[in-house]
């Protein structure tokens, strides 16, 4: 089956070179690259119009912004020409066998998407040593979910808080008659992501595939589209579940509604200490420390203990990326020049 890598990318000269270089470098080679240029002004397209390789297929339009990203990725869809359709975000890389670990799923035509592991890596592209929360509630779930083995097995566990991030978007592969019968790249006001609306959609069209294998490294950095955003994308996601939770489709029990309300109780003091570890970043103290001290009511005592840390860090001048680093994560703090 032909295989179309898809990248966005908007002002992101530092990485874009790191994720094409990933996707040529698969040992099952990708038939073609397409990269949607979402109105860079840096030199994201004088890098990718350096390249020589006939499969890389670079389209630039005028900056449609975050909020139409799933326009963007429909734009790219829309000039692909492959049965699968890779997601490849422009400043995340893939591992080389990705696509050997992945291609021999879609001989089961009851497969509508193939993911597996995600690594956080930072913005130098150091792997964390420590594998993330939504990597170990993984290792847990039983197989009808990874699975979503019958359709739409997973759904109930991705409307949950944790089960939000089920799929790491750069991991995913998906066959395109699929993604088509859904409409495409799911748009939702206000969400800058795609990744959750059109997987949860994609769970009604057939079976997941699976592999612990780690297929593509998330970069963690301040400039990132969810680092950015944040607060705005959590909301539009609580809109949005709340609105796929009164769908049929989707077959929930009440016991399936009530944890997921539950579950989500705690994403306003998670948001909070997110949003203070990005103040500390940018050195905006006494933002801050407001944002640590929302945190501090939270259920989770990790995040408690962070919320504490980080309002003690802010008196000091100090940010939590050290404490990231000594934790095995992926620090928020570039490096490089």
């Amino acid at each position: 089956m032909t295989v179309s890598a898809v990248i966005p990318a908007y002002n992101r000269k530092l990485y874009i070179w790191r994720a094409i270089d990933s996707a040529l470098a698969q040992t099952v080679p990708v038939d073609e690259i397409v990269v949607i240029d979402d109105g860079s002004t840096d030199r994201t397209g004088e890098i990718v119009r350096g390249y020589a390789d006939p499969r890389i297929r670079y389209y630039h339009q005028n900056n449609a912004g975050i909020e139409a990203l799933a326009h963007t990725y429909n734009h790219a869809l829309s000039l692909s020409r492959g049965e699968l359709i890779a997601i490849l975000e422009g400043d995340d890389t893939w591992p080389p066998q990705k696509l050997a670990n992945m291609m021999n799923a879609f001989s089961d035509p009851s497969v509508v998407l193939a993911y597996g592991e995600m690594r956080e890596i930072n913005a130098d592209g150091k792997q964390a040593k420590r594998i993330s929360r939504t990597a170990r509630i993984r290792r847990s779930l039983p197989r009808k979910i990874l699975f979503n083995d019958p359709p739409p097995a997973a759904a109930a566990h991705m409307l949950t808080f944790y089960g939000h991030s089920l799929i790491p978007a750069s991991t995913v592969v998906i066959r395109r008659s699929a993604l088509q019968a859904v409409g495409g790249f799911q748009y939702v006001p206000r969400q800058g992501y795609v990744d959750f609306p059109t997987f949860i959609r994609l769970s009604t069209q057939g079976k997941f595939y699976y592999t612990s294998e780690v297929v593509g490294y998330r970069r963690m950095h301040p400039s990132s589209a969810t680092a950015r955003f944040m607060k705005e994308m959590l909301e539009a996601a609580q809109n949005f579940r709340r609105q796929l939770m009164k769908e049929p489709t989707f077959a929930l029990t009440e016991a399936d509604l009530a944890r997921i309300e539950e579950s989500w109780r705690s994403v306003e003091c998670t948001r909070e200490f997110a949003l203070g570890r990005m103040r500390l970043l940018e050195g905006r103290w006494e933002q801050s420390r407001s944002h640590f001290l929302s945190a501090l009511s939270a259920s989770d005592l990790r995040v408690t203990a962070g919320a504490a840390a980080g309002w003690f860090l802010s008196w000091l001048r100090c940010d939590l990326e050290v404490l990231f680093r000594l934790a095995g994560r992926a620090s928020l703090r570039v490096i490089h020049k």
